[in-house]
């Protein structure tokens, strides 16, 4: 019974912990922030993608299954020293296992992951990139949510023109050989 309860408790304290962390970056004036929920996602996947084509299925069926994505970027160097403070935090929970990192064209970028249903799943892809973009520099926190496959991520980060994306491409095709 001690067990379940402290199980219990420090889910809602990491739960918590997330909120703590990012959520105060969606009303930041240096912040730029997108945040889609399940809804919106009910209302892509219910425009017609041409229902014939199997590629438009597998990414109907992708974002039917999301949860939320959260974007945060800021050039303001206060913010993106909070960011960095605040994703190292995050990432100290030990519930996210680094997927891979790069460091190209001035951008240094981390993709974690939670364990999903099986190894193709997960439940929370994370991104945190920091480095230029534009020659400017910029900090990037990227959470996506839901039962994710990460065969198909690749797709959805590039239609959302995510940094990284071309490298999550990349992984994913290694993967398959």
């Amino acid at each position: 019974m001690k067990k379940s309860i402290l199980v219990i408790a420090l889910s809602l304290v990491s739960l918590i912990g997330y909120s703590q962390s990012f959520e105060k970056y969606e009303n930041m004036k240096e912040v730029d922030a997108m945040i889609m929920t399940s809804k919106m996602f009910k209302l892509l996947a219910k425009v017609d993608l041409s229902s014939t084509d199997p590629e438009a299925q597998q990414y109907i069926k992708l974002i039917e299954n999301l949860k939320e994505i959260r974007m945060f970027s800021s050039a303001a160097p206060g913010v993106r020293s909070q960011m960095q403070s605040d994703v190292a935090s995050y990432l100290s929970n030990g519930s996210l296992e680094q997927l891979m990192r790069v460091n190209e064209d001035g951008k240094n970028i981390k993709f974690y992951s939670k364990p999903g249903r099986n190894d193709n799943f997960v439940s929370e892809l994370f991104m945190f990139m920091d480095g230029e973009k534009e020659g400017k520099p910029i900090s990037m926190i990227l959470s996506i949510t839901g039962d994710i496959d990460l065969t198909q991520l690749s797709k959805l980060a590039t239609d959302l023109k995510v940094p990284g994306a071309e490298e999550l491409k990349k992984a994913n095709k290694k993967s398959k050989i």
